[in-house]
């Protein structure tokens, strides 16, 4: 293209052949080599006419339609001898028959250098007015407040499904996934540590009579049933207590004298709470329909008389367990005490 009158009718000329007609060899005869072009997108940066066009070829090859300009100015300011500076804005819309057409404006700023009588494109930068910037700002600081309360959000919400997910995983770590009381490395590091206070405890190891026969004849699902049932019923009657799970079918309970419902640890006192402990345990099994019955035998030891280690009160517990096995099952018994009364359980 020669002779233009004026470079508004130039850059008229460029944007007419590029949108409209999809001209794009017309780029070749109308930029430099040292060309550089900045669009509306953060990736759309060339600092050569070369880097431009490997950017572009993708759009190009995959544009299916051309554009319609509606609307459109120009204004011109020459800034040397051979360099003229020219602004301007475009409002265009896709030429589709669809009522959802894309229409947009952008306005750009172009910079031709006359060489002889043609000019020639040495840089190109477009822009897309924000809407959401206010009439009085010459700088988005609304859009930037807003942008950054999003962003505040964004973390925040970030930091609370980060805290939750590690609420999981911790609570994961500490405790049995059937029966939700404590794991055994986790309930052995609580009593320990209940055990430093000093203040007097009780140590009670629970089995689940005859349960591999549970589980080999009714299926395991049942028995996780019957399981997850008797966590259930320690939650309930001692939800003060340390209490977890340690084997397949073994649970260990520890009663603190200052803050269990247990008229001082006493025998009696603990005793009863056992029974009601295997009655709603009963109840609980027989929601679930489960009405095979089911016993369990109970070791106990007294802190800080049967042992002042976690490891000491837990042998004495599960002697005094073994004897309540020995004793037919389905009983209590205490270590160190001669008194037998807790069949029944």
């Amino acid at each position: 293209m020669e002779n233009l009158p004026s470079p508004e009718t130039f850059c008229r000329y460029l944007w007419h052949e590029y949108l409209e007609k999809q001209n794009y060899t017309l780029l070749d005869h109308c930029f430099l080599p040292e060309t550089t072009i900045i669009g509306t997108g953060e990736h759309e940066v060339s600092r050569s006419f070369e880097m431009f066009v490997q950017k572009i070829a993708a759009e190009i090859s995959a544009r299916t339609t051309a554009f319609i300009i509606e609307d459109q100015w120009y204004q011109s300011q020459p800034v040397s001898a051979d360099c003229t500076l020219v602004i301007g804005e475009l409002r265009v819309r896709e030429q589709t028959e669809n009522p959802l057409e894309f229409i947009g404006r952008f306005r750009f700023t172009i910079l031709l250098r006359q060489m002889g009588n043609q000019w020639r494109v040495l840089h190109v930068h477009q822009s897309v007015p924000d809407p959401e910037q206010g009439t009085d700002e010459f700088f988005p600081h609304r859009l930037m407040e807003q942008s950054n309360r999003q962003l505040k959000q964004l973390v925040e919400e970030k930091t609370r499904a980060l805290e939750e997910s590690y609420r999981r995983m911790e609570y994961n770590a500490r405790h049995d996934s059937l029966t939700r009381l404590l794991n055994r490395r986790w309930v052995e590091v609580q009593i320990s540590a209940a055990m430093q206070e000093g203040r007097p405890g009780v140590m009670i190891m629970l089995d689940i009579d005859w349960f591999k026969q549970i589980n080999d004849t009714m299926g395991h699902p049942l028995g996780d049933q019957v399981l997850e049932t008797l966590g259930q019923a320690i939650l309930a009657v001692f939800p003060d207590a340390l209490s977890g799970r340690i084997g397949g079918d073994e649970f260990i309970l520890y009663l603190r004298s200052d803050r269990d419902q247990i008229n001082p640890l006493s025998t009696t006192g603990i005793i009863e709470e056992t029974n009601r402990l295997m009655s709603v345990w009963e109840t609980l099994r027989k929601q679930k329909g489960l009405t095979i019955p089911v016993s369990a035998s109970l070791g106990a030891a007294r802190f800080p008389e049967q042992g002042q280690q976690f490891d000491q009160l837990w042998y004495h517990a599960d002697q005094a367990l073994y004897q309540a096995k020995a004793a037919g099952r389905g009983c209590m018994r205490f270590s160190g005490e001669k008194d037998e009364p807790l069949n029944g359980l």
